[in-house]
């Protein structure tokens, strides 16, 4: 399951222990956990994965690629990793995630997280019936999708390939039900 959320996430703020709690009840079922190996968030889901006792998976951009407003590689996260994939550039990493993840859930952030999530959600909606879960978490997303919806005119399928989680048990329950591999 490959998470995506806010790199400049910090431990005390509340969608960290989100990731974390998320991830690790992941693990505790036998889901792999995958991120962009980077801090926040990322970092969030490795923590948590390896207390449920489970397997990390990570995709980073190679150290030779300069970036601007990357936030780079997190050190403690790709150590903990059991797997890290390098990449050349941002698009590629993204697409790798998206290719060796299972189902994405998709926790507050900024640019980068939209843009994930928005690969992922046009992905789904392609391969409607055959496509991997995305669930965003937190019920502001509640509201994001209305607007998106009112002002863009999705359509139906578009709506019905995601779902929104408010409990680590949700994600969960809604992996169990679409029958996302663990």
């Amino acid at each position: 399951m490959a998470i995506f959320g806010d790199g400049e996430a910090k431990e005390k703020e509340q969608h960290f222990k989100d990731a974390y709690d998320t991830a690790k009840l992941l693990a505790e079922n036998g889901y792999i956990v995958v991120d962009g190996g980077g801090p926040g968030i990322m970092l969030a889901a490795t923590l948590g994965a390896k207390a449920g006792g489970g397997r990390v998976e990570v995709v980073v951009i190679n150290d030779r690629t300069k970036m601007a407003n990357y936030e780079g590689q997190s050190q403690e996260n790709v150590i903990l990793a059991d797997k890290k994939y390098e990449v050349e550039d941002y698009d590629r990493r993204v697409t790798k995630l998206t290719e060796i993840a299972d189902a994405f859930v998709v926790f507050k952030g900024g640019t980068g997280t939209v843009a994930e999530f928005g690969m992922v959600w046009s992905k789904a909606k392609f391969v409607y019936g055959q496509h991997k879960p995305v669930i965003l978490f937190g019920k502001f997303w509640k509201e994001i999708i209305r607007t998106l919806d009112k002002e863009l005119n999705l359509e139906n399928i578009e709506e019905k390939v995601i779902r929104i989680a408010e409990k680590p048990e949700t994600v969960v329950k809604e992996l169990k039900q679409a029958g996302a591999g663990n």
